[in-house]
């Protein structure tokens, strides 16, 4: 076995295996330090048995999936053949289906001549040969295929389609068809940047006879002098030798360099690999801006500069990003005049994919130099390539291209074509490329920065899939996919953003259903941006939840405190929120988790003694009869995890068993016969606004007005209206005593509980006594015991029937005047006690006009002044410490001596006891 077989196959498995993550991560922090054997630590070297072997392993293989350079790094240490190395480094990333390493193209493509255009058709060959889907293809690796090749979704599913309709005629001749031979033959025309330099690629004898003295003579001055600007060269000329593979191109990043990332224009949506380099994008994404320099955006993220500068050099590339320029421009070739610099094309332009089977060895480039067109001319090439361009795909790309509108046969394409048709085809395509023309935008965006710290508005993926489900805005879907694949919105980007959203009306809506809730988050989202954006002079940028949470915790807490000066977020957040924020924050005062609501719902509902009878159920509890605290109430409010609440009829009770067995369920009484109504109320409440009065005076709001500070935090509070009064706790108490049952407690004692038991909801089953004999034992003197013995009843049964009419008839006139009494009870007392508290949320909600417009006023006229911003953190700290503490008194039995505290670093316990919230207190649910 050869060196490098024996490494490739043994693939460092001992050091997989014997280690956990933490270690793993170790030691790939180990090889890009490059820390020899000798220098590894020990608790790694037990991790790898002390054998250098497997470390070398694990080095050889870690270099080939991270795309490292052999010079400089330890697997020069470990492997002695370099060329032999990125060989395995090329195959081992088209199996991986990894973007290709642009920057080792001095290498790859210099030495290997493995272009960025062949090494994605053995990508998309492999894909076609296994016949696996276009989603395969992860995110950046699809987006670099479109770029280069010209091939989204819809034009790979044309070429599964074109290869299935010839294989059966293919397999009676011979074997099934290469995929190669429905790839396009050439790279369609890309987007080239005037500060892009130009380097000489693999150019052999043969390639030199067939090209023109222009192009020859910039290969000459790239022998010569080296890399060059491509501005600096003849723009047909670049294009000619890139699209024939002889020069190859760099985007040059450094340290002292600013990027900004405009909304994402043919991003392909398909799945993340999870790689470092990926990883690494997208923490490039959310963090950085304009106003930040790479060599600062790396020390934010600690992380190696030139790492860092590759990753924006390809984002850059892909047109996800745009260098900022600096004062003095460079002074261009003639030929790149009407070529803006910062703007790529909005369409792909689509490489004809029957080049192929015109294609043969001797084929010759058209040698004559290209004229230039006049405007009339270019006006009708425009239209002429506009006509052929079909419907845009969900990824940008175009749906309908030249190969498929033909209506002869590949083999009759084949026939009827020569060297000289292709050489002018190819010419045209290059002619007919769209000018690239700087969006309005981009040019507001540059012409007024802001600087300074600004506000982050944090949403989470709901918003995101909100904003692109319905046919809201044609152009709303660009930006929505940068909020989602980004995870973040600038505030440089809001105008155009702002443009799209103006352009969604709530008429729109009506009568589409449950659809109509997506016009309205787009609709309050504007007026939403519109009030805040103008809190602070830095602006407002939008930020996703989940993408802040790939960040580790001391990263993200550098990136806000940096850039951000406080954060509002949107209300409800569906995405989980595992550490608080360290700068102040208009939002939920806990850490979230997938049983958070529902302990928050029970946490409101006991510190204030109102809210609607409810059960908190563990997992694996099975329920046999409906919990006699929903008798009467006809619908429940069922909330499971990881999923919205829904509404459930009380007699379909026992589908809830089949939740049961995968967590715990929170039950709510919501209505008697139909769905209770709701009602939502914003605080901080204002003493001015007679509306919120009869609201503010509820006995709910002022025991939460006086454990939790309403006056700092914006929110709203739900309130439900079941039908049923809630008169609330008539012996209040803060603490929660959960008590055993005397039967529990005595089975305890005399059987210790099974590890697995399964609480259950059943009637507990009592052994009647035996009769008492001497009972019956004495005999009256008159007779039987059953003094009915007069042969006529009817007298006596006619008086006690007298009897019983009179009771009842004073029974009705008793329950008139209690009835009388309750409603001058109630109309004395507080009106609002038919409404009863439901849930406290934190944060701008998106779904209701005005609770969002009073939240949003109160925000822009007192909440964000500095004496407030300073005094958030310690009162949602003191709000936690209180709901943390009710949590740990939920979990066990006042009386457990295994009572553990918790903490608020760690996630939220799921319930270990069957809770139940009755008559304004939570207490142990006994099963009935």
């Amino acid at each position: 076995m050869t060196e490098q077989e024996d490494l490739t196959t043994s693939g460092g498995g001992n050091a997989a295996t014997g280690s956990g993550t933490n270690c793993n991560n170790q030691l790939q922090q180990c090889v890009r330090g490059n820390i020899t054997w000798e220098l590894l630590p020990v608790h790694l070297r037990s991790v790898l048995h002390n054998n250098q072997r497997d470390y070398e392993k694990f080095v050889f293989n870690y270099s080939l999936k991270n795309q490292l350079r052999f010079r400089g790094n330890l697997a020069a240490k470990v492997f002695r053949r370099e060329q032999r190395y990125y060989e395995l480094l090329v195959q081992k990333s088209i199996n991986g289906l990894g973007a290709f390493p642009y920057h080792l193209a001095d290498i790859v493509t210099k030495g290997l001549r493995v272009t960025p255009f062949n090494y994605y058709l053995d990508v998309l060959g492999q894909l076609l040969r296994s016949d696996k889907s276009y989603d395969t293809l992860p995110n950046f690796t699809a987006a670099d295929c479109l770029r280069v090749l010209g091939i989204g979704r819809n034009e790979y599913l044309a070429l599964i389609s074109d290869l299935k309709t010839h294989t059966p005629r293919s397999l009676i001749f011979g074997s099934r068809p290469n995929p190669l031979d429905f790839l396009p033959r050439f790279p369609v025309r890309i987007h080239i940047e005037p500060w892009w330099r130009l380097d000489i690629g693999y150019v052999l004898e043969a390639d030199i006879r067939y090209l023109s003295p222009a192009e020859r003579a910039l290969l000459d001055d790239l022998i010569d002098f080296g890399a060059q600007p491509a501005g600096k060269c003849d723009h047909e000329v670049v294009h000619s030798l890139y699209r024939k593979g002889l020069i190859y191109l760099d985007v040059p990043i450094s340290g002292e360099d600013r990027i900004s990332i405009p909304p994402l224009r043919n991003f392909v949506m398909n799945r993340v690999s999870g790689d470092y380099f990926e990883n690494l994008l997208y923490k490039i994404f959310v963090s950085a801006d304009e106003h930040m320099t790479i060599a600062e955006l790396a020390h934010m993220l600690q992380l190696e500069l030139d790492s860092v500068k590759q990753a924006i050099s390809f984002i850059c590339r892909l047109g996800f990003a745009h260098r900022k320029e600096d004062l003095v421009n460079q002074t261009n070739h003639s030929s790149w005049e009407g070529y803006n610099q910062q703007q790529t094309p909005e369409t792909p332009q689509i490489t004809p994919l029957n080049y192929n089977l015109h294609a043969s060895s001797s084929f010759e480039f058209d040698q004559s130099p290209k004229s230039p067109k006049t405007p009339r001319e270019r006006e009708k090439d425009k239209d002429k390539d506009s006509s052929s361009i079909g419907y845009l795909s969900s990824d940008g790309n175009t749906s309908d291209f030249s190969f498929a509108n033909l209506n002869t046969t590949p083999q009759e394409r084949v026939n009827n074509s020569d060297e000289q048709e292709l050489s002018s085809e190819l010419e045209q395509e290059e002619l007919s490329a769209p000018k690239q023309v700087a969006p309005p935008a981009a040019i507001s965006a540059a012409a007024l920065p802001k600087s300074g710290k600004r506000v982050g508005f944090l949403f989470d993926s709901t918003l995101t899939a909100f904003l692109m489900m319905g046919n809201l805005s044609p152009g709303l879907k660009n930006h929505a996919v940068t909020m989602f694949e980004v995870g973040k919105l600038c505030e440089e980007s809001l105008d155009s953003f702002l443009a799209e959203l103006e352009q969604v009306s709530l008429l729109d809506a009506e009568g589409e259903g449950d659809v109509s809730r997506y016009f309205a988050h787009a609709v309050i989202l504007r007026s939403t941006i519109c009030s805040l954006r103008h809190l602070l002079p830095g602006g407002l940028d939008l930020l996703r939840l989940e993408c802040l949470e790939g960040l580790d915790r001391q990263t993200r807490d550098r990136v806000l405190e940096k850039k951000y000066k406080f954060i509002i977020a949107a209300s409800p957040l569906t995405a989980s929120l595992s550490h608080t924020f360290s700068i102040p924050y208009f939002g939920q005062f806990l850490r979230s988790s997938d049983v958070a609501p529902m302990w928050s719902k029970l946490f409101y509902n006991h510190i204030t003694g109102y809210g609607p009878p409810s059960l908190l159920l563990c997992r694996g509890t099975v329920l046999k009869t409906l919990p006699r605290l929903f008798l009467g109430y006809g619908k429940l409010l069922v909330n499971i995890l990881h999923s919205d609440s829904y509404v459930l009829n009380s007699e379909n009770f026992r589908n809830l068993n089949d939740q049961l067995k995968n967590g715990c369920v929170l039950l709510q009484g919501y209505g008697i016969r139909t769905a209770g109504s709701l009602h939502y109320e914003s605080f901080p409440f204002q003493a001015a606004d007679t509306r919120q009065a009869k609201w503010a005076a509820h006995r709910a709001v002022h025991k939460l007005s006086s454990l939790l500070d309403l006056r700092q935090q914006c929110g709203y509070i739900t309130f439900l209206n079941t039908g049923v009064p809630d008169l609330g706790c008539e012996d209040y108490e803060l603490q929660v005593r959960l008590k055993a049952a005397q039967r529990q407690k005595r089975a305890s004692v005399a059987a210790p509980s099974k590890p697995n038991h399964v609480p259950t909801n059943e009637v507990t089953s009592f052994q009647l006594k035996s009769p008492d004999e001497n009972h019956f034992a004495a005999t009256p003197e008159h007779g039987p015991a059953n003094e009915f013995t007069a042969p006529d009843c009817s007298q006596v049964l006619a008086s006690e029937l007298a009897k019983c009419s009179s009771r009842a008839d004073l029974v009705s006139q008793s329950s008139v005047e209690i009835e009388d009494v309750a409603t001058s009870l109630v109309s004395e007392d507080d009106a609002t006690e038919e409404w009863t508290l439901l849930d406290v949320s934190f944060g701008v909600p998106l779904f209701d006009v005005d609770t969002n417009t009073r939240i949003c006023e109160q925000l822009v006229q007192e909440l964000c002044s500095d004496a407030n911003l300073e005094a958030l953190p310690a009162a949602a700290s003191q709000a936690q410490v209180l709901f943390l503490d009710f949590v740990q008194q939920c979990l066990y039995f006042e009386d457990d001596p295994a009572r553990q505290s918790v903490q608020a670093a760690r996630p939220l316990p799921h319930p270990r006891i069957n809770l139940a919230f009755e008559n304004g207190h939570v207490c142990h649910w006994n099963g009935r």
